[in-house]
């Protein structure tokens, strides 16, 4: 039987040994990741990882300091003793350690720290420190801060085993602290971009004064603080997406998410995938499961424009959705439940929608819990004038003009006009005039005004008929207007001709005809 000899079992328990150190390594290095892992905040995850690298290697004082991009410095010291007032390891130290394992591109690892920078930068106070550890921190190849810790004399000498244990971590606490910078970032903008549209849809952000205004603030005085459900009718141009967003940003559901569907823009299939969502395999081309908006908007508020064009057969469901409060994707047999707050917008053929039988009654009373009638711009004269000054001064910014106004006789023009497509037309308007003024001209001549708003300039009677413009002049400056803003509407829609028709104010038809007519075809 062989026997094992003293020397082989001084080799087995030294093996032993070291792999039960390697083992009890492994388990701080699990632990101490855990622990760092779980903070997002820039500060604290800096901290936990100076106090959880001072504990690892039973250090005395610790530090980060991180490089920015910038060029600047920010250094964060954390004493593990925090009832000592003595710090050694101040920013200038910091600064040395830092620099020593720049130029030298490899950590440092050192208990003669004046051979190490210098006898010359060691000033008294760092006399007591008895060895040193300066590790980097690094992120897809690049140093973005240096982890420095101490041992005072009372200790003994950092070893290769805390050199090779945070070696493993630099690179990890490098990630950790980039992501909570991105993640800072991240949440800083969201919060800026939050507020950003809070403002611009709070409720006086709304233009206008006039009587029939005033009525609709009335009413949005009243439901905003509610979850109520509300119908808002008008023409196409009046704003009636504009409202949806001053009810859910002003409202109590501000925070949460606001989601619209044109529901005229998709067929029957695809709409009732974009509302209730799929799953993988429900239908040729789901070859992923995806949400719906009902579940996007969870929470928030759901608004649903042109509700009119919603198909028949998904009106059932949608009345179903919204009394249950829960829905049912396409290929599942599982309900979800979901907290949404219905808005809704209709152009004025609703109520021969409902005659016809195109549209269910029930489904109409249950959106039209408060109804938001918004007038045309034709029938508050009034407003005219504030909101092309409100358009002039958000494109002036925009497109970089110094313009400063309008002259009376365009002003007056634009008072006249009927305005078929409402606000949103008098917004491209004054875009397109703004861009069109000239750079030396302080105010809007009305020479830049299409055809359309001043056509008594041509038909009033000259002095001289040498003066008077060639009727074939006039067909072609018309035409040219009419091509500039059909595609200019469809541009804004995405060359969707039906949604082009409606910022118009016109048929799906007459803009077939034109695009035909201008041959104007959708970009490749």
């Amino acid at each position: 039987m062989a026997t094992t000899s003293s020397d082989d079992l001084k080799t087995l328990q030294q093996e032993n040994q070291s792999l039960k150190e390697k083992l009890e390594d492994y388990e701080q290095l699990y632990k101490v990741l855990e622990t760092v892992s779980s903070f997002i905040k820039v500060d604290d995850v800096i901290e936990h990882i100076t106090e959880e690298a001072l504990a690892l290697c039973q250090a005395d004082q610790g530090a980060i300091l991180l490089f920015d991009p910038a060029g600047k410095n920010e250094a964060k010291t954390l004493i593990r003793q925090s009832s000592s007032r003595d710090i050694k390891l101040d920013h200038f130290l910091n600064m040395m350690l830092a620099g020593w394992v720049t130029n030298n591109n490899r950590p440092l690892l050192s208990s003669n720290l004046e051979e190490a920078v210098g006898k010359e930068f060691i000033k008294d106070q760092y006399t007591d420190i008895s060895s040193v550890i300066s590790m980097p921190l690094m992120l897809q190849g690049k140093m973005i801060g240096v982890l420095n810790l101490i041992r005072l004399q009372a200790k003994a000498e950092f070893s290769e085993r805390e050199l090779h244990l945070l070696n493993i971590l630099g690179a990890i606490f490098g990630q950790y602290i980039h992501n909570a910078k991105l993640h800072h970032e991240v949440f800083n903008e969201t919060l800026r971009l939050r507020k950003e549209v809070q403002d611009k849809y709070a409720f006086h952000g709304i233009v206008g004064q006039s009587p029939q205004l005033k009525s609709v603030f009335a009413i949005l005085e009243r439901v905003t603080p509610t979850d109520a459900r509300v119908l808002i009718q008008g023409e196409s141009g009046t704003g009636k997406e504009l409202i949806a967003k001053v009810l859910h940003y002003s409202g109590p559901r501000k925070d949460k998410p606001f989601v619209a569907i044109d529901c005229g823009a998709l067929p029957a299939t695809l709409l009732e995938g974009e509302l209730f969502g799929y799953l993988k395999g429900s239908f040729t081309g789901a070859n992923r499961d995806k949400k719906g908006l009902f579940e996007v908007a969870n929470g928030g508020t759901l608004f649903l424009d042109e509700i009119v064009s919603m198909p028949l057969e998904i009106q059932s469901k949608f009345l179903r959705a919204i009394q249950e409060s829960e829905i049912r994707p396409l290929g599942s047999t599982q309900v979800r439940k979901v907290d949404v707050r219905i808005l809704s917008a209709a152009s004025s053929n609703l109520r021969e929608k409902l005659e016809s039988g195109e549209f269910r009654q029930d489904l109409f009373y249950r959106l039209n819990v408060v109804t938001v009638q918004l007038p045309p711009l034709r029938n508050r004269k009034g407003d005219i004038a504030i909101l092309a000054n409100h358009f002039l001064g958000k494109m002036t910014g925009r497109h970089n003009k110094p313009i400063k106004g309008f002259k009376p006789e365009t002003m007056a023009h634009l008072e006249a006009y009927s305005w078929p497509g409402n606000v949103r037309e008098l917004e491209n308007i004054v875009e397109r005039m703004v861009i069109l003024t000239e750079e030396e001209q302080d105010y809007i001549p009305v020479d830049l005004l299409p055809f359309e708003i001043r056509p008594q300039t041509f038909s009033e009677p000259a002095e001289s008929p040498a003066l008077m413009p060639a009727p074939q002049n006039i067909k072609h400056k018309k035409a040219n207007y009419e091509k500039a803003i059909l595609l200019e509407a469809l541009a804004n829609n995405k060359w969707n001709q039906s949604a082009a028709a409606r910022e118009l104010g016109i048929s799906e038809r007459t803009v077939r005809y034109q695009m035909k007519k201008y041959n104007i075809q959708k970009p490749g």
